[in-house]
């Protein structure tokens, strides 16, 4: 019987800059936060059930536990974002020094598997479903390659897929369960990598198999929280409505990634909070008109914003937080990007905020008009945190970026904004348990 380890390496949660870290670290404001990146990794677990079944896998989280490098492993699989990489590659070269076979596969290793390659035994670049069984085969025989990739990106349908091993999260007491329902995205923002490593098609699972998913999750862990860990989970409404209809008949509260265009559905809003969501997470991006033109290749979020406050408002006042995610020192952005941002969170009584810095992550087309515009400060992966300064800004010092995020910070924790906020939340709550009364009666 094999023995596998599944790794996924500590990364580093609020950058590493000190004085953004002890602001952070010292406010409940983040809380929320914490949770969208505290979940397990759905790509390992998502292998665990492509190996044999008779092989032995034992689940890591380097953010949790120890890594035992004395322990006789036959196979070590790692997945990595960039931020998590460089530790990813240390871990790969001790258990190399043991002969240890080494596996690495994630967002970074698919984007640039060259580099990978350098670190471990085998690259993983692509969908598990695709080309591990491929691998497996290669690994009985004895004839392994260096890279294992895709023929064309984004082509695994989804109709029959993988359920992820979720019973190996025993133990972890996670604050939030993952599952994906949707892959790929046709909007190639350019600070995203996501449909390099997807592709552009939007696949998603049918709704019986998503079902099963989260009866198996409620099954193991009948009190988390589950995310809904899609780029955007309600573009085929249709499918999503029926979801949700199906998810009225279990009691589980659940959080999603979607955009602002679900305002405009009062069906999905009033069937969301029933079926147990808690609040969504939504990329406005930018409040300014000249930062939003040209980031996604419609300009679909720059027509949006015209209607932001409203939407915000209608989401909110069916019980359903917003969370909104921001970024500041675009290359339009002027040191006026901070107050208003700021100012748009308050006033907009925002449930919850992520504000970040542009950073050029491999694979996107930020990345490749830096470099020919030699504007990329380093490649030091473990900097690629979205808090840390990578770039030169257009018409900010890095200094000034840096300290300009913490200051929307402290104004939108301050006590003002934050008595603003719980009454907010409070306003959520009663709303959402309205509508969930009115429908039991």
């Amino acid at each position: 019987m094999k023995q596998v380890a599944l790794i996924s390496p500590k990364g580093n949660i609020f950058g590493k800059n000190e004085k953004m870290i002890s602001f952070l670290n010292g406010s409940r404001y983040m809380d929320s936060f914490r949770l969208l990146w505290s979940g397990p990794s759905l790509g390992l677990l998502t292998v665990a059930s492509l190996l044999p079944s008779d092989w032995e896998c034992e689940y890591i989280d380097e953010n949790y536990k120890v890594i035992d490098f004395d322990k006789n492993y036959d196979l070590v699989c790692i997945s990595a974002m960039s931020q998590q990489v460089l530790n990813g590659y240390r871990i790969a070269e001790e258990f190399r020094k043991k002969g240890v076979l080494t596996v690495i596969g994630g967002i970074h290793a698919t984007v640039l598997p060259e580099e990978a390659s350098q670190f471990v035994d085998v690259v993983m670049a692509g969908e598990a479903e695709v080309i591990w069984p491929q691998f497996l085969e290669d690994y009985e025989s004895g004839s392994i390659k260096k890279i294992y990739s895709e023929e064309c990106v984004g082509q695994y349908p989804l109709t029959d897929p993988i359920m992820p091993r979720y019973d190996l999260l025993k133990g972890y007491n996670y604050p939030v369960i993952t599952i994906q329902t949707t892959r790929g995205c046709p909007h190639d923002c350019s600070f995203c990598a996501a449909s390099k490593v997807f592709g552009a098609k939007y696949r998603r699972k049918q709704n019986e198999n998503i079902f099963k998913e989260l009866m198996e999750i409620k099954k193991l862990y009948p009190d988390s929280l589950i995310l809904f860990a899609d780029d955007n989970m309600f573009v085929k409404r249709d499918e999503s409505k029926e979801l949700l209809k199906e998810m009225l008949k279990i009691d589980i509260r659940w959080i999603a990634q979607t955009d602002i265009s679900i305002a405009k559905d009062s069906e999905l809003l009033k069937l969301m909070v029933l079926s147990g969501c808690q609040w969504v997470v939504i990329g406005f991006e930018s409040v300014s008109y000249s930062s939003l033109y040209g980031l996604d290749k419609n300009n679909w979020k720059l027509n949006q914003l015209p209607h932001y406050a409203e939407s915000i408002r209608k989401i909110q006042d069916y019980g359903v937080g917003v969370y909104g995610t921001f970024i500041v020192g675009l290359d339009q952005d002027s040191s006026n990007v901070f107050k208003d941002t700021a100012d748009f969170i308050i006033e907009n009584y925002i449930y919850g905020a992520n504000i970040t810095i542009p950073t050029p992550l491999p694979g996107t087309r930020l990345r490749t008009e830096l470099e020919l515009q030699n504007r990329i400060l380093t490649s030091d992966w473990s900097y690629y945190t979205f808090w840390d300064v990578t770039i030169k800004p257009a018409n900010l010092t890095a200094d000034e970026l840096q300290d300009g995020v913490l200051y929307i910070y402290q104004r939108i924790c301050d006590s003002s904004a934050a008595d603003k906020r719980l009454i907010t939340l409070k306003k959520i709550a009663k709303r959402r348990k309205e509508l969930i009364n009115e429908y039991i009666i």
